[in-house]
């Protein structure tokens, strides 16, 4: 009777994303595993950028999964090296806003029904977006949302109350608008822009979506801007946004695009998965049609 060969899993544990302790998740890991189908090992990231690393290296030492247990952030960096490789990404979503494990209906901070979707899963094909600084996962772009993510990691306290609480002081203390023009396509618009982004997948985070329809393996982006507004508006665009109807904001616009460029100012903040930087030259995002593994839930159709 012939041995069925056991996968190699490799768990990538980011120790300080989100507001939850990861200590015990190796045993909740050896708890649930399926051991008739994975051999497994666990590695805890000690520096930004060091899942990158640990990634590539699963993939030179052909690890069939390698597993993101962290935040939007964590996933970031493990995707970059896996792009067009035969090395799946998995997710255990544990950061603070979990948008990429929300969209392929992977349950949050639950250890024990991501591993079942590891145990019974599919492998599926997923698009990310190349641009000239790296790739993206779920969305990128600037304006509030960058300039809070910019705050928010300098927070002690994680979670949405205190991503509530960057936003708040953003809004009414520090935030300008920024100018740039921008290539979306064979459309090329300008102005002084309250939010640009870009989504792959379908949400933020939080269960936040603008788009009700994004698909991330559909070739296209979809993409929302909004100009300055004045401050007294916020409540009806929140509750539009909320909605998914950015329709019914003047002064936003919804494109859908497989490539984009955008030029900024020397001081553009960018966000790309929550992770916020300033960048000094022109940004391009291209959409990459099916270009890395991810595991999905079994059942999971629409994605």
């Amino acid at each position: 009777m012939e041995t069925l060969k056991k996968k190699k899993v490799m768990f990538v544990i980011n120790p300080i994303s989100g507001v939850y302790k990861k200590k015990n998740i190796p045993e909740k890991v050896a708890k649930y595993i399926d051991y008739v189908q994975y051999d497994y090992s666990i590695r805890f990231t000690q520096y930004a950028g060091h899942a990158s690393l640990i990634a590539q290296q699963a993939v030179e030492q052909g690890y069939d999964v390698c597993v993101a247990v962290g935040g939007d952030g964590s996933i970031n960096e493990i995707a970059q090296s896996l792009v067009g490789t035969e090395t799946a990404l998995a997710v255990i979503p544990y950061g603070s806003g979990n948008g990429f494990g929300r969209h392929l209906h992977i349950p949050p901070r639950d250890v024990k029904g991501a591993i079942h979707v590891l145990n019974t899963g599919k492998t599926v094909k997923i698009d990310l977006v190349k641009s000239n600084v790296k790739y993206f996962v779920s969305n990128a772009g600037f304006g509030i949302d960058s300039s809070v993510a910019r705050r928010f990691k300098h927070h002690n306290q994680r979670g949405l109350a205190s991503y509530a609480w960057a936003m708040v002081k953003e809004l009414l203390f520090y935030f300008q608008p920024f100018d740039a023009k921008i290539e979306i396509d064979d459309i090329t618009v300008e102005g002084s822009w309250f939010l640009f982004t870009a989504f792959n997948g379908n949400q933020y985070g939080y269960d936040y979506a603008v788009f009700p329809f994004t698909s991330i393996k559909d070739g296209v982006l979809d993409v929302i801007t909004m100009k300055y507004f004045p401050l007294k508006k916020l409540p009806y665009i929140v509750i539009c946004l909320m909605l998914k109807r950015p329709d019914l904001i003047a002064e936003a616009t919804a494109y859908r695009a497989k490539k984009i460029t955008i030029h900024g100012n020397k001081k553009m903040v960018y966000q790309f998965d929550g992770d916020a930087f300033v960048y000094h030259d022109d940004v391009t995002f291209e959409i990459v049609p099916q270009c890395i593994n991810v595991m999905v839930p079994q059942d999971l159709s629409s994605y």
